[in-house]
């Protein structure tokens, strides 16, 4: 079956049209949003228990105040996706992101407020802060190449024994 020449060339202008769109927003976007977008992707990546997703938004240096690298989240992730259902995480931002130059490479922090939730067996669970209490965290980042990656996060709580 031939294709027609009118075919190819409205495909061929679909295909620019598209990596038009995406290179206009890649350049247009701000790191703000940039960021703000990163964090939501790992709050998405976590509540669908997307361990993938979860990961890639992390620097390999990551580290937390709770003594968390990013080679010992990984399995702590797998063992909350196995005991927890419905995770859910709200994040509200508490400051813009702000941006410092570093060398060659430049660095974020923003302040979030965080509540994060869960239910075991159907029993729901506040693993770290309430809707009406959450917990304050300041989420640094570093750039690599136009990808903001999350390297370290301050104020974490450890979740309530029962």
């Amino acid at each position: 079956m031939a294709i027609s020449r009118n075919l190819l060339t409205a495909m061929a202008i679909a295909v620019t049209l598209v990596a038009g769109v995406w290179a206009w927003r890649a350049c247009t976007e701000t790191d703000e949003a940039k960021i703000l977008r990163v964090i939501d992707e790992g709050r998405q990546a976590i509540e669908g228990k997307s361990l993938r997703g979860a990961m890639a938004v992390l620097a390999p240096d990551y580290h937390d105040n709770l003594g968390f690298t990013a080679q010992s989240v990984r399995p702590m992730l797998q063992r909350l996706f196995f005991s927890f259902e419905g995770l859910r995480i709200d994040v509200r931002s508490r400051s813009l992101p702000v941006i410092v130059p570093a060398g060659e490479s430049r660095t974020a922090t923003v302040t979030l407020a965080v509540a994060v939730s869960g239910a075991v067996q159907g029993q729901p669970v506040y693993l770290m802060g309430t809707p009406s209490a959450p917990v304050e965290v300041t989420v640094a980042l570093t750039q690599d190449g136009r990808k903001w990656l999350i390297s370290e996060v301050d104020g974490l709580a450890r979740p309530p024994l029962e």
